[in-house]
């Protein structure tokens, strides 16, 4: 379990941030950085349940240490995705501030709860948040962050129901993204959009590697893995631990991959599609080929409600465009220690 030292933040992005963003790394994830309880869903208001309960060290000096990062102090700019629970309006705290009908104060409550990753130039990740309407609050909300140039990934597959969550950039754990594609198969998943119907980047996470391992075989199938997900035009997110430990280059994860996909390098191509414009407006992700993959999987079980929360993990994640241009991140989450916030749930 990974856990904030006594240096806090400044300590955690000194000591383990830098060694991966030299490893090659570009883009980092976060899984729940103010913490969360054992057994209790993510929290949109993590940060303000860490701050009530007297958790300095997971609410002191974040946007201090992150935000030279993601504006560039270890040479190149990075993207720092935080993943919380979503702005659910029968959480505790949202619900009084939508009980009292103030929309100064709805925003302002709603703000409160990201301050310190809108200060550290953070993007967003929703938890659990396509189970929402998609035009509720929390839905406009984001839509709103996203107009003034704050990147927001929701979790998981959008339901036909709520289409509109495919505006989106969608995060999935990697094999229930696989099998709960409904063209694929018809089993899994009747209620949810196809992957043709996705409009943005689509992120997948290889949760089944626990970053340690130093095998060989291991760790040749976590690489294959990564290059199929890849070809398909997605993003990864794994741990890197057991790679860097093994001296494992990061070029073993993209090499080749733009001219398997027939992505001249040095062009942009797929590099920042999931990225609002300045206006707002949504930047359609680039579609590309599915190339074969020589990966040899077993059948994925039927897909379940899956939530992320209650692991630690650090990790990378890649995103396919030029082989000099590849966006990665690492992926690492800080469990809160079972105290709860002072106030009443």
């Amino acid at each position: 379990m990974n856990q904030i030292d006594e240096g806090g933040w400044p300590s955690f992005v000194d000591n383990r941030a830098k060694d991966v963003y030299d490893w090659g790394v570009r883009r980092f994830w976060l899984h729940n950085p103010f913490g969360t309880v054992s057994g209790e869903v993510m929290q949109f208001d993590q940060y303000l349940d860490a701050r009530d309960a007297g958790l300095d060290i997971l609410t002191e000096n974040f946007s201090e240490a992150w935000g030279p990062v993601t504006r560039g102090s270890f040479g190149e700019p990075v993207e720092l995705i935080a993943y919380i629970g979503t702005a659910d309006p029968d959480d505790d705290r949202l619900q009084t501030a939508f009980d009292t009908g103030n929309s100064a104060r709805i925003l302002g409550t709603m703000l409160a709860c990201v301050k310190p990753l809108l200060m550290a130039n953070a993007s967003i990740g929703a938890d659990a948040a396509v189970k929402l309407s998609d035009d509720g609050p929390a839905f406009h909300f984001y839509k709103y962050l996203e107009s003034i140039g704050i990147p927001i990934y929701v979790e998981s597959r959008p339901k036909q129901a709520n289409p509109d969550w495919a505006e989106f950039p969608v995060f999935a754990v990697n094999e229930w993204w696989k099998r709960s594609n409904p063209e694929v198969h018809q089993d899994a998943a009747a209620w949810a959009l196809p992957n043709s119907e996705m409009k943005r980047e689509v992120v997948r996470w290889i949760r089944d590697y626990p970053g340690k391992s130093t095998d060989p075989a291991v760790l040749e199938d976590l690489i294959q893995r990564t290059r199929a997900a890849l070809l398909q035009g997605d993003t990864i997110i794994l741990r890197t631990d057991g790679l860097r430990a093994a001296g494992v280059p990061f070029e073993r994860l993209v090499e080749g991959i733009d001219e398997q996909m027939g992505i001249q390098t040095g062009t942009s191509a797929g590099s920042g599609a999931s990225q609002p414009s300045s206006t707002g407006s949504v930047g359609q992700k680039t579609r590309r080929p599915v190339a074969p993959s020589n990966v040899s999987e077993p059948d994925a079980p039927p897909p379940t409600v899956e939530k992320t929360g209650g692991r630690s993990t650090e990790g990378l994640q890649i995103k396919p465009a030029t082989v000099n241009g590849v966006q990665k991140t690492k992926k690492s989450k800080v469990r809160r220690p079972n105290a709860r916030s002072s106030r009443r749930r």
